[in-house]
């Protein structure tokens, strides 16, 4: 495909959220950038995914590929995939996707957005000035930090659940079945820790911005490695050292079924938890996981927590 004029763009990028992709779409759509989200991700979506990628590749690569699927087949003809840069396998995703797409046929352009590239390909895509592009990233970051202020607040009446993991699998609802939704309806607090607007501060400040108490459980966590680990897992590590510091009643462990990551770090988090005496439940998701089996499980997990608190 030749260049495509701005006029004739129509944009997409795969869910990751409800609220977050809603309002980063909006974000983009005020820069006059023509945004058109895919359908809502359902086990059709996740299906034509799964249909087109590699058996055990990790799992958020099958829905965001779906949801790509689905917004070409809808007139998208521009896909914006995020890198991380980092040395989770997500980094990939936007070569896969593309060579995927291409060999079904799709004619696109394909844009590999990462912290370091942001501003020229919003400017490419919107031809407006990086000052108009700052002023509106700076008000879509200050959207999503108040969305994730909510998610991490704690409750003085409630058991408090916290919730640690990767973060497709942590922030899209339907990639998890609601699970904060459902943990709310058993009568209990799901604190979310894992944050859209912390990963982006992380990206663009490389966590020196991070206050002294944070630091210190990210210190206390780096003693568990000998290196770098990709994806979130040092974060997590951290976020869960602070969860028992803080006498959380439960901890969920959300992964995508053999995320290198969160599977390196499972022995950690099953030790904290045990010599802390912190209930924990492990959700590895795939394709196969099933809603009523998470509900059950689920549920045993809340009665549980409810009844240490009553002792």
């Amino acid at each position: 495909m030749t260049a495509l004029p701005n006029q004739t763009r129509t944009v997409t990028l795969p869910w990751m959220g409800k609220e977050y992709s809603e309002l980063l779409s909006q974000s983009l759509t005020n820069l006059g950038i023509n945004v058109q989200l895919p359908p809502l991700t359902t086990d059709k979506t996740i299906k034509v995914g799964v249909r087109n990628t590699a058996e055990m590749v990790c799992f958020p690569l099958k829905p965001t590929l779906g949801n790509f699927i689905e917004a070409l087949d809808n007139g998208a003809n521009t896909l914006l995939m995020y890198d991380s840069q980092g040395q989770c396998r997500l980094k990939h995703y936007c070569k896969i996707q593309e060579f995927t797409l291409k060999g079904l046929g799709y004619d696109f352009e394909m844009y590999n957005i990462n912290f370091g590239n942001v501003l020229p390909v919003l400017q490419a895509l919107s031809g407006t000035s990086y000052l108009r592009i700052l002023r509106e990233l700076f008000h879509f970051y200050g959207q999503i930090k108040k969305v994730d202020k909510r998610k991490i607040r704690w409750s003085h009446r409630k058991p408090n659940i916290g919730i640690i993991g990767e973060i497709f699998t942590c922030c899209d609802e339907r990639i998890n079945y609601g699970i904060e939704e459902k943990i709310s309806k058993l009568g209990a607090k799901p604190v979310n820790t894992v944050a859209l607007s912390s990963f982006i501060k992380d990206g663009f400040f490389k966590k020196t911005h991070l206050p002294t108490k944070t630091r210190r459980y990210g210190r206390e966590a780096q003693k568990y490695l000998n290196g770098t680990l990709g994806g979130h897992g040092l974060e997590n590590i951290s976020h869960l050292l602070e969860l028992v510091d803080k006498n959380i009643g439960g901890v969920i462990h959300l992964l995508p079924m053999s995320c290198m990551p969160e599977t390196s770090i499972e022995p950690f988090v099953n030790t904290i938890c045990r010599d802390s005496n912190t209930p924990l439940l492990r959700i590895p998701i795939d394709e196969n996981t099933a809603e009523a089996n998470l509900e059950t499980r689920l549920e045993t997990f809340v009665e549980l927590i409810k009844m240490r608190g009553e002792k």
